[in-house]
Order: structure tokens, then sequence, then C-alpha cells
């Protein structure tokens, strides 16, 4: 990246956001608070201190005080298993490195496999940390257990400490939050319509759209699984509300595009269509502020044709609008209602039978130990860190796994900077504890900002915090070395060549391979719950699919994520533009195979005309599937007949709408948005694989 984009970069992802200086705020006065009890009772490990804010702060308290809560438990489990190993392998150098690798192992695969993955980290990092420091300090029992037992102190300290700030400052309640955030959005996109249009009472714009654009649906779906966490009726309508999240995010790719094609052409688009697609995101952007559904008549269509194959990027704001009010769950209470909560799994739906998390955790453990071997070879324990890097770079694709070395490096670039001017020039001239404040605050504060940028950036904050305070607080005294700086820049770019080669190497898992190959999943699954609908099964068997559906439309949103930092650009929109559609088939699907509309009551006609159609949905998904698995596949017609079938099916079962049957009627009407979501998604899949064909070749 050249100057001028890279300075043009730093300007859109540190300017000023709404929440952005409070919450800077609130960080930097709990880092000040914590360093009270650490110079006043001299306690060792202050960085540990300091970083744990940085990793468990968030916006909403919710998920700072479950973070702050799951950070306590996974660590003393770690550290106990530590302690127990050690008392078995201390004198025994290859027994302590089986161990190591299995703490490595065991960490890594329980982030890939734990509902709350951070769990896993929390569990196994410092429990490798532990071996490995079993060679870094003298090899005396009482020496390690104080150590370990001082660790525990400071991970308790911070958390402590961060909790009581946040709780004091920011009362903020994650479902509320993620409604402002898709109105946040729905507002940008208003905004750049209403200025195309020429409209005179158009206010100035209240967020960047290329900013919404660029952060993606990392923060939305982080607040959703705080929301689920701690409301039992968004937990219950997790489907819609992750339906809601990608379809606003396209509304907001799709104005930027919309934006850029306007530039580049230098076409004039209908204004009067402009005002009409502006209103209707004001009209939903106030049912999010009203707390409630479009009444009905309310909402007019805005796309004519929803199965027409003209795309343009208004027409797919038009048609993403109108998806946007089937998705809608009803209105964002934070109190529960009639609906019981389910069973919370603690593991994956497929955490047992997917041989890629075992991949995972064998890439990312192979590489520690080949970083832990080197510096204990080259007997150079200062750069440590590379252990430490290999584990937290190991992400699920190349895409996640770039995206986060470049950050660890850049922030401890950045940190390391910042603390060198602190030691030469400022630290020198402080003589009491009010100018070390002041300078402590001031290079908090700077990561701190960056720490709550948007996920394009954020981890850069929390690294440059680390290095930053590695600098200034080596002990209690004044900090002359800058050796700590040094090192930590040569352990982190280590280990972040070591994981680089062996993730090329063994088993390279590209994100935006993996997104096309999730979805194809995702389709296959929607086609054994479309076989359900009619079917008899359980309860438990649908919740059971639809745990894994869910599952699914998570992966995809996290490599689509990712794939921002690969080269496929293209590929990512049309990914993204396909689950929407297919969360909406997906989401019509749900309450039919749960028999909500009374199933049973359906006359013995109707009932073979359904149970043809849904044979027909499912035969039509797993085309779908196979078609998005194998790119060059040979374009039959074989989804054309599906469809076809699948309309004649609806035409057979429409016979039966003149019998008196209120059941009938509402799952007669679930058929006929089925089929029209179902065209919708075929069409789009059939021009993406097409498009991907003419390339290729």
């Amino acid at each position: 990246m050249s100057a001028v984009p890279l300075l043009a970069f730093l300007r859109r992802e540190l300017a000023p956001t709404p929440g952005r200086a409070s919450a800077t705020l609130r960080l930097t006065l709990a880092c000040i608070a914590a360093t009270i009890p650490i110079l006043t009772h001299h306690i060792p490990h202050a960085l540990l201190v300091m970083i744990v804010m940085y990793l468990i702060t968030q916006e909403d308290t919710a998920a700072t005080l479950i973070g702050s809560i799951l950070a306590v438990v996974g660590v003393t489990v770690g550290l106990g298993i530590a302690l127990l190993a050690l008392q078995i392998a201390l004198d025994i150098p290859w027994l302590r490195i089986c161990f190591l690798a299995l703490f490595l192992f065991g960490g890594l695969f329980l982030k890939r496999v734990l509902a709350v993955g951070a769990l896993g980290s929390a569990i196994g990092l410092p429990a490798a940390l532990v071996m490995i420091f079993a060679d870094i300090l003298p090899p005396q029992p009482e020496i390690i257990v104080e150590f370990v037992l001082w660790i525990w102190w400071c991970v308790a300290l911070g958390l402590s400490v961060n909790v009581a700030v946040q709780l004091l400052l920011s009362p903020g309640d994650p479902l509320m939050l993620l409604r402002r955030e898709m109105q946040t959005r729905l507002l940008a996109v208003e905004q750049l319509l209403r200025r195309m249009a020429d409209d005179a009472t158009v206010l100035p714009p209240a967020a960047a759209l290329n900013s919404l654009a660029i952060a993606g649906m990392s923060r939305p779906l982080a607040l959703l699984k705080t929301a689920a966490i701690v409301h039992p009726w968004a937990r219950n309508r997790h489907e819609k509300l992750a339906g809601v999240i990608t379809l606003t995010d396209r509304l907001v790719t799709s104005a930027v595009a919309l934006e850029a094609h306007k530039s580049l052409s230098g076409q004039v688009t209908d204004q009067e269509r402009l005002l009409r697609v502006a209103n209707g995101c004001e009209q939903m952007r106030r049912a999010f502020d009203e707390l409630r559904l479009p009444a009905p008549g309310e909402w007019r269509p805005l796309s004519a044709d929803l199965a027409s194959s003209a795309v343009s990027p208004l027409s797919d704001i038009e048609r993403t609008l109108d998806e946007l009010v089937f998705a809608l769950p009803g209105p964002f209470k934070s109190t529960d209602d009639s609906e019981a909560g389910e069973k919370r799994n603690l593991f994956l739906p497929d955490a047992f039978d997917n041989p890629e998390y075992v991949r995972f955790a064998v890439k990312g453990a192979l590489a520690a130990l080949i970083c832990y071997f080197c510096f204990i070879g080259f007997d150079y324990p200062g750069i440590y860190t590379s252990v430490i890097t290999c584990f937290v770079v190991s992400l699920s694709s190349i895409g996640a796994s770039n995206q986060k070395g470049i950050l660890r490096f850049g922030g401890a670039a950045v940190g390391g900077g910042l603390g060198l001017i602190a030691l030469v020039y400022l630290l020198p001239n402080c003589e009491t504890i009010g100018g070390f404040w002041l300078v402590f605050g001031a290079g908090t504060a700077v990561a701190a900002w960056i720490n709550f940028g948007t996920p394009r950036i954020s981890y850069g904050g929390y690294q440059t915090g680390l290095a930053f305070y590695k600098a200034i607080l080596q002990g209690f005294g004044p900090a002359l070395s800058a050796t700590v700086v040094r090192d930590r820049l040569i352990g982190v770019f280590f280990g972040l060549t070591v994981f680089g080669i062996l993730e090329l190497l063994l088993w390279p898992v590209r994100a935006t391979d993996r997104m096309r190959e999730r979805l194809a999943d995702m389709l296959c699954s929607l086609a054994d719950l479309a076989l359900m609908c009619t079917r008899t099964s359980g309860r438990g068997d649908v919740d059971t699919q639809r745990n894994l559906i869910s599952q699914q439309v998570a992966d995809i949103q996290g490599f689509i994520e990712s794939s921002k930092f690969e080269s496929d650009e293209a590929s990512t929109k049309e990914i993204e533009r396909l689950l929407g559609y297919a969360q909406s088939v997906f989401l019509i699907l749900l309450p039919m195979a749960r028999n909500e509309n009374g199933d049973a009551a359906l006359p013995g006609t109707a009932r073979e005309a359904a149970t043809q159609l849904d044979s027909t949905v499912a035969r039509v998904l797993t085309t779908m599937a196979e078609l998005i698995r194998n790119r060059q596949a040979d374009m039959s017609t074989a989804v054309d007949e599906a469809m076809g079938l699948l309309e004649r099916s609806v035409d057979v079962f429409t016979e039966h709408g003149g019998i008196p049957n209120e059941a009938l009627r509402a799952r007669l009407v679930l058929y006929h948005e089925l089929v029209v979501a179902i065209k919708r998604l075929a069409l789009a899949c059939t021009n993406n694989t097409r498009e991907f064909t003419a390339v290729a070749l």
C-alpha cells in the first residue's frame, strides 16, 4: 500500500465515531485506577493487569461482565491444570514439552468448537505459558507457584477494576445498542440516496458510509451474541436478527457501490425512484425506533419483480429493503415473552464431526512448538512472544490470520515507538506520580482510541497498549531499558513468519473458498430442513437442524469479514448477496418445519402436494449447493426444471385454498413466499456460477 492510500485509510479509521470518545475515556480511567494498587502494593506483572482490560472491555456492560467472569474461570482452570502438569513433569523436559503441545492443541481446538471460543483461549494460553516459563524461570517449585499465583491475581485485579468502572460509567444494553447500529446504517443509506436525489432537506451524514462498509458485520454480530445470552427474546429470534444484520450490511455495501457507480459513469438516476427508496429506508428506521413492525398494508414493495435478472446497486437496495420487512423479528424489547428459552449448548453443532477444527489446532500448535524450540535452542527467552503470536493469529482462514498478523506487528511497532518516546524524553522529566499518570494516560488514550475503532484496526490498539506498557512498566523504579521493545518486535515478527509459512504449506484455507463451501453446506442443511416440513419429526430434530444452520450462517458471516483481507472482493459481495437470499429461505422454512401452522390439519390431497413441493425445494437447494461447490460445473437446466415442478406443486396446492381452514391458508401464504424466495436464490446462484465460469475460462 502506497503512502497516499495508507494515509487515507488511517484518516478514515481514526476519525471520531459515536461512542468512541466515551469508551476511550472509560478504558483510560480504568487503567489509571489500576495503577494505584499496583504502585502502592508493588504488585508484579502489572502488564497483565492492563492487557486484560483491553481484551475484555466492550461497549455494553453485559459483554464486559460476562467476558470478565468467563476470563476468570478460564484462567483459573488453565493455571490449575498447568500446576498439576508441572508437579508431574517439572524435572522431565520431554514430558513438559508433551504437556505444552497438549495445552496448545487443546486451547486452539476449544477456541474453535466452544460456543464461546474465547473461553478456549483463556484456558489453553495461560496453561501453555506456564509450561514455557518453567524453562525461563529458575526451576524451583516455590518460585513457579508464586509466579502462577501472581498471574492469577493480576488477571483478577484487572478484570475487577475494569468491571467496576464500566458498570459505573457504561450502562449499555446489547439489544438497544444493536438496534442503534441498525438505525445508523439505515440513516447513512437514506442520507446518501437523498443527496443523490438533490434533496435540499438532507442533513449532513451522521456516519461515513465507507467506514460502515469497512466495519462490516463484526460489531452487530458481537452485540447479537451477547444479547442472545442476556435476553431470551433475542435468543429465540436469533435467526431473524442475524438475517437483519446480513441484509442491513448488504444495504450499506450496495449504497457504496451505487455512489461509486454514479461517480464513474456520470449517469443520472431517476430522482423520484431515489426518493422512494430513501423514504423506504426512513420508514424502516422508524420501525426500529418505534419498536414495531410495519403495519399490514403500510409497506409497499419497492422492487417490482423480485425474480428479475436485472442487477444494479439501486435495484439491490430495493430488493434488500423488501426482504428486510420479512426478516424483522418484531419489537426490540428486552423483556422475556411467552416463548420458553431453548437449551444452550456448550459446543458447536459440528464440534466433533468437522475435521477442519482438528487441522486448525494441529497447525497452530505445530507453529508454536517450532518457535518454542527455536528460542530455547538459541537461548533467547526474550522472544517467547513468538509462541503467543502463533496462538493468537491462528484463525479460521488465511485472510483472518493476515489481518491479525498485520495489526499485531503494526500495533507493536506503534506502541514500541510511543514507549521509546516516553522512556527517552518524557519519564526522565517526571518527578511526581502526577507526571507519570499524565504520560501513562496519554499513551493509554492513544491505544484505547485505536482499540475502539472498526474491526479492521481495533486489534492494533490492543497491541499498541501492550507494547507501550512493556516499555514503561518494567518495574517500580525508572524504566531505562529499551531491549524489551526490541525483543517483542523480533518475537512477533518471528512468530508471524513461522505461522505464515505453515499456514501456506499445511492445509491452507482461504476465506473466499471456505465461505463458498460453507454456503453449499448451508444449502444442503436447508434441503434437509425442507424435508422436515411434512415429515413426521420431533421438535428436537428441527431445533438441532436449526442450530446447525445458524452456526453455518455465523461461519459464513465470519468468512465474509475475513475475506476483506484477501484479493477476491467481487466473490465476497456475491456470496454475501446469496447468504441474504438463503437466510430468507431459512426464515420461511423454520416455522413450516416446526408445524406451527397445523400441518396435521391438512387434507390428504393437500398433504401430497405439500410433500411433493417440499421434495422439490430440497432438490432445488441441493442442485444449487452442487453448483456452488463445483464452480465449473455444466450449467444444465436442472434448476429451471425443478423450479417449474415447484410452481406446478404450488398450483396444485392452491386448489385447496378454498377450504375454510385458517392453518391451511396460513401455510399456503408461506408456500407462496417460499416460491418467491427460492426463485430469487436460484437465479442469483445460477448467475453467480455463470459469471465465475466465464472468468475462469
